[in-house]
């Protein structure tokens, strides 16, 4: 499959209705390192990113629970 403005433009309405942004910012040079890391997982820095926001989630938040009352 080629890319064309047709299928740009599918994307752009992909992303803009099933996707929010988050911008982080990393000191210079740092981009690269964690690119280059994330390719040595097998997959992108948005891939590695997610997952491991996901994993610290897991591991470390422990919403309130509500107390129970008798």
């Amino acid at each position: 499959m080629y890319y064309n403005e047709k299928r740009k433009a599918i994307t752009a309405k992909y992303v803009k209705t099933h996707l929010d942004d988050i911008k982080i910012r990393v000191p210079k040079g740092q981009r690269e390192k964690l690119k280059a890391i994330a390719s040595e997982m097998g997959m992108s820095m948005n891939q590695m990113f997610i997952k491991t926001v996901e994993e610290y989630i897991e591991k470390n938040y422990k919403p309130e629970t509500e107390s129970e009352t008798d």
